[in-house]
């Protein structure tokens, strides 16, 4: 009896203890998520703000915090940042039913809008963390990454946020690149084992390298990808490392770039992918400023070296003062403006493609489509005679004997010029550009003219009894309140990035030995290489002006890039509208975007016409999402169709583009239609960027090939 009596008791114990433990379970509310600020003191005595996310049921205290992010920086203070939840509005009183007066249906319009179902774009697991103030005094991105980072995002469906935090983790963008103690190498810390299978050759030298940058990137990309990183990003990262603790530092870091306001990313990223404004073998130094930091860079080339237009862009002042001697300033298509002083001779003429007139006549029979025909400022329907790079307007007087002494002054040595033609584009050109002879155009340089990077716009000046010349160089970000910056980093990177991608920005399609390059190599590649590789697409089709166009270098890179996305992704675009016959001003009265090169119009997907499919499920909504999946830089500022997506900052429904996907990209680097308040980032914080980037040791890019270098099996 005993023995049963004790045996009743434990079991009655036992149910009421598991009846407690349910009921506990049951009364404890959901944990959730704590955003925690640290201010820490650095070993020099500098000051570091960190962020950090706990759950409500973890300490935050110093030592807690400590041992569980593993912090050694003496820390000051600790703060709960995480916003308060917003209260749930009361519901409201149901209207009492009515029955409504009967009228008359209004007629629907011939093209009315259609609403798209809503769609939510965004990053899960990446809320913004922090302040651009916070976020800029810590940014230690080497510029020169940020385009790798974008592309193998773009290829493989991962956040570029979460490949830089992992860079930042395992090698500080890298900094230290020694061998872990577990035998991990390269840039993202593979194990040779792993990269044997993941490893890819996004640079395009017919080797996987983990000591490339843009191989070892790529390949985290494709191993995120492959761990199921598009669904479940966390759970990706977690099967690159093992570690809670990881994950969460990985998701923290991540989270603060997503901070980083748009306009930074893009104006950086345009910045990166330029070019050197000196033709041939140059050194450079820093200017010294009387008061503050020096905002010019001096370069120094051979004796007549052409000094070239850094990027595509227009000249927007040009002369000659007594403080800076001959001058350019020219504005690229994202904004950011380069300055060219003391330049020994500023070139008179440049070379642009004759114009073409096309009509939608013309465009509808020759890419066998019905489309409509685009309205001009006035209204009417017709084609725009634009320059093909939408130069000024250049009405001037024609003389009928222009070699006459009066006349030849007069702008008759100009009309001759014209006339003849250029009798060799190298003499024009530092960069290989296809116009053919009978198409091209000799026009004054001059404010107004809208020139191709590569474009010679002088010389450098050359003492006498000198064997080299020089000129200053400033840069002056996109955006309103940027201020001119120091160069010097933004120099060394274009060097970083040409050693990591073969030639960098200007990475040769013929160079790929592993066959079609991938849409992330196409994303590094120069316009001019990407350039051929449009045109000689299959699967893009592209009325003749248009063709026109991108030969002669008038299509802005992220149109092009965008093109070859669209085809590589299944989904091969037919091109109604670049440049070439598009008007100058848009139905609103704006100048359009089609004008400086920066907008396509695309009116067929896989040879359906986009007139007539539109709507939910349609090929043009899914052309349309997939263009929502650009990142960075490659994010488009509009793409307009009849559709409307709610939870987006760039698209618009217009009753006018039913027969046609507009994809359009801002000048000033900017992704949204609208201006978000508080994403545009001050003169003050420009210059703290800077001096960050100035203070911040570059990472070494070796020429050459590691021990750990596999051989390109192809595309990745």
């Amino acid at each position: 009896m005993k023995n049963t009596s004790n045996r009743k008791l434990k079991a009655a114990a036992v149910t009421l203890g598991t009846v407690m433990m349910v009921t506990l379970m049951l009364a404890v509310p959901a944990v959730a998520d704590r955003n925690i600020k640290i201010i820490l003191t650095g070993t020099s005595g500098e000051q570091i703000t960190r962020f950090v996310t706990v759950n409500d049921t973890e300490p935050i205290d110093a030592l807690s915090l400590a041992t569980k992010f593993a912090i050694t920086d003496e820390i000051v203070s600790i703060t709960d940042v995480t916003p308060a939840p917003k209260p749930k509005p009361k519901p409201k009183p149901k209207p009492k039913p009515h029955k409504p007066a009967a009228k008359t249906p209004k007629p629907k319009p011939k093209h009315a809008k259609r609403k798209a179902p809503a769609v939510t774009i965004g990053l899960p697991g990446l809320t913004p963390l922090g302040t651009p103030g916070e976020l800029i005094s810590q940014f230690s991105i080497p510029p020169f990454l940020l385009p790798i980072y974008q592309a193998a995002g773009i290829e493989y469906g991962i956040p570029w946020q979460v490949l830089a935090a992992i860079n930042s983790v395992e090698t500080d963008y890298g900094r230290n690149l020694s061998t872990s103690s577990a035998g991990a190498v390269g840039w993202m810390q593979f194990m040779p084992a792993t990269w044997k299978t993941y490893g890819v050759d996004a640079s395009g030298d017919g080797k996987a390298d983990p000591y490339n940058p843009a191989d070892a990137i790529f390949a985290a990309a494709k191993y995120l990808k492959a761990s199921g990183g598009a669904s479940d990003i966390k759970a990706s990262i977690f099967a690159y490392n093992h570690a809670g603790w990881y994950v969460n530092d990985v998701i923290h870091r991540a989270r603060m770039l997503a901070g980083l306001p748009d306009q930074l990313v893009g104006s950086l990223t345009a910045l990166a992918e330029a070019m050197y404004p000196v033709d041939g073998t140059v050194s450079s130094r820093a200017t010294t400023a009387s008061t503050g930091p020096a905002t010019s860079v001096h370069i120094t080339g051979n004796s007549g070296a052409a000094v070239v237009a850094a990027a595509d862009g227009k000249i927007i002042k040009i002369g000659t003062s007594a403080k800076v001697g001959r001058y350019i300033i020219l504005r690229d298509a994202y904004g950011n403006t380069f300055t060219y002083s003391g330049l020994g001779t500023i070139s008179r003429r440049y070379v642009t493609r004759k114009e073409i007139a096309v009509t939608p006549r013309q465009l509808s029979k020759e890419l066998r489509l019905s489309l409509h025909g685009e309205p001009s400022a006035s209204g009417e329907a017709t084609a725009g005679t634009a320059s093909i790079l939408g130069a000024a307007d250049d009405r001037r007087r024609l003389f009928a004997n222009p070699s006459r002494p009066k006349a030849y002054k007069a702008g008759g040595e100009q009309q001759l010029a014209e006339a003849a033609g250029p009798a060799n584009l190298a003499d024009w050109f530092t960069v290989p550009v296809n116009i053919p002879r009978r198409e091209a155009a000799i026009r004054s340089l001059k404010v107004g003219s809208t020139v191709i990077g590569g474009t010679i716009i002088g010389r450098v000046s050359t003492p006498a009894d000198s064997d080299s010349g020089s000129i200053n160089f400033g840069i002056r970000p996109a955006g309103k309140n940027a201020p001119e910056i120091d160069p010097t980093p933004i120099l060394a990177g274009w060097k970083l990035l040409a050693a990591s991608t073969n030639g960098g920005a200007g990475l040769h399609f013929a160079a790929l030995r592993s066959g079609s390059p991938t849409i992330g190599q196409v994303l590094l590649m120069g316009k001019t290489a990407l350039g051929h590789k449009i045109l000689s697409d299959p699967r893009i089709t592209i009325y003749d002006c248009g063709r026109a166009d991108i030969e002669a270098g008038g299509v802005d890179r992220r149109v092009l890039a965008t093109l070859e996305y669209l085809a590589d992704n299944g989904m091969n675009p037919t091109v109604s509208s670049l440049h070439c016959g598009h008007p100058y001003l848009a139905k609103s009265g704006h100048v359009s975007e089609h004008s400086a090169g920066a907008a396509v119009d695309v009116a067929a997907i896989n040879g359906t016409p986009i007139l007539g499919h539109q709507g939910s499920g349609s090929i043009t909504d899914r052309a349309v999402r997939l263009l929502l999946a650009l990142q960075g830089a490659m994010h488009p500022h509009q793409i307009i169709t009849l559709m409307q997506y709610s939870g987006t900052d760039n698209t618009l429904a217009l009753a006018d583009h039913d027969d046609h996907i507009h994809i359009g990209f801002h000048p000033d680097g900017s992704t949204g239609l609208l201006t978000t308040s508080g994403k545009e980032i001050n003169s003050q914080q420009w210059s703290t960027l800077i001096g960050r980037l100035r203070s911040v040791a570059n990472p070494s890019v070796t020429s050459g090939t590691s021990r750990f270098a596999t051989r390109s099996s192809g595309r990745g």
